[in-house]
C-alpha cells in the first residue's frame, strides 16, 4: 500500500499568511497542521508516502524530510484542476496495482487508520458538519454502502460530508476512473473532482463503504483555525511558569522563547524563537520567531518572523469624560 497526500492548495482563505507559508505548515498548538496527520501514519504498514506539492512546496518538503524518516516522494503539480487531477499526478509511481490511502494534508482529524486500510472494500470517511454545502456529500443504504455522491451541492441530499480520508483497494481502477473523467471532460465547479471519479467507479461495479471520522477540525480560515487551536491546546499545552509573567492555561510555549512582563492566555500558542514583552495575549497564535511588544491581542493570528509593537498612548482626560475605543 502507498499513501497519497495532496497538499498543493494555495490556502486562499488564510491569506496573507499563505502568501509565504503553506497552509499545511501553519501551526496549531505549536505543531504544523500536517504534523498531526503524520503522527497517525506511524502505526500502519505502507511502502511510501507520495506528496503532491505546489505552492511553496519546497518548504513542505524541507520540513517533512527534516522531521520524519518515512519513505517519501514529492511530485509538483503545475496545473490546479481539482482533487482528482491532483491525485492522478502520482499515477506513474505505481509500478504495480496495489491499495492506496489518500489523506488531505490540510485538516486535523483522528481516525482508526489501521482499521480503514484493513477493509476489503473501498472506504470513505465522513463527518457531519453544520453546513454540508461546502463539502462532497454521500448517501448510504442500510448496510453502510454508498448509493450516490455529489460535490458541494446547493441543497445537500444528506448531512454526511466527505472528510478527506479515502481508501481504495485498487490504485489502478482509481486512476482509470480519473483518467476517464479527464478525457471526457467531466467537471464539477469547473474542476476534475475525485467525487466524480468515484461515481464512475460505482457505475462500473465498485462498492464503497463509509466510516465516521470521530474528530475532524477545519483549519481553512482564521476563525476555524483559532477554534481548532483551542481544542488542541486542551491536549498539547505546556502551561509553562514564567517568572515575572502570568500564564493562564491552556497555553503552548515553544522552545527558545522569551516572555517578559506579560499575561498570556488562555488559548494562546507561541511558536519557538518568539519574543513577547509587555503584552496581554489571549486566544491567539504566534508564529515562529515572532516579536510582540507593548500589545493587547485577542483572536489574532501573527505569522512567522513578524514584528508587532504598539506605541504607548498618552492622555489628559478631564472630569466626567468617557472614551471608548472600538474595533
Amino acid at each position: 500500500m502507498k499513501v497519497i497526500m495532496p497538499i498543493a492548495g494555495k490556502g486562499t482563505r488564510l491569506r496573507p499568511h499563505t502568501h509565504v507559508t503553506p497552509k499545511s505548515l501553519i501551526r496549531v498548538a505549536g505543531k504544523p497542521i500536517i504534523g498531526y496527520i503524520m503522527e497517525q501514519l506511524q502505526n500502519i504498514d505502507f511502502s511510501e508516502i507520495i506528496f503532491i506539492i505546489g505552492h511553496l512546496g519546497d518548504q513542505i518538503r524541507d520540513y517533512l524530510k527534516s522531521t520524519y524518516d518515512f519513505p517519501m516522494r514529492f511530485i509538483r503539480q503545475v496545473d490546479f484542476m481539482g482533487l482528482g487531477h491532483a491525485i492522478i499526478q502520482a499515477k506513474e509511481e505505481f509500478k504495480k496495482d496495489e491499495s492506496v490511502l489518500i489523506l488531505l494534508g490540510d485538516i486535523i482529524f483522528t481516525a482508526d487508520i489501521a482499521g480503514i486500510v484493513s477493509s476489503e472494500h473501498n472506504i470513505i470517511g465522513y463527518m457531519k458538519p453544520d453546513d454540508p454545502r461546502k463539502y462532497g456529500i454521500i448517501m448510504v443504504d442500510k448496510d453502510g454502502f454508498v448509493t450516490n455522491m455529489v460535490e458541494k451541492p446547493d441543497i445537500p441530499p444528506s448531512n454526511l460530508a466527505i472528510a478527506g480520508i479515502y481508501y481504495f483497494t485498487s490504485a489502478y481502477r482509481l486512476f482509470d476512473s480519473i483518467q476517464h473523467i479527464i478525457e471526457e471532460k467531466i467537471k464539477t465547479h469547473d474542476e476534475y473532482q475525485l467525487t466524480d471519479a468515484m461515481k464512475t467507479m460505482m457505475y462500473h461495479g465498485e462498492k464503497f463503504k463509509v466510516f465516521l471520522v470521530p474528530e475532524w477540525y477545519d483549519c481553512g480560515e482564521k476563525s476555524s483555525l483559532l477554534a481548532t487551536n483551542k481544542i488542541m491546546l486542551e491536549r498539547h499545552a505546556t502551561n509553562d511558569k514564567i517568572a515575572g509573567s502570568i500564564i493562564i492555561p491552556p497555553v503552548f510555549i515553544g522552545n527558545d522563547t522569551s516572555i517578559e512582563n506579560s499575561i498570556i492566555g488562555p488559548y494562546v500558542s507561541i511558536s519557538e524563537g518568539s519574543i513577547v514583552r509587555n503584552a496581554i495575549i489571549k486566544n491567539s497564535i504566534l508564529g515562529v520567531e515572532t516579536v510582540v511588544e507593548n500589545a493587547l491581542l485577542e483572536s489574532s493570528l501573527i505569522g512567522d518572523n513578524s514584528y508587532l509593537s504598539e506605541v504607548p498612548k498618552e492622555f489628559n482626560i478631564g472630569p466626567d469624560s468617557e472614551i471608548i475605543f472600538t474595533k
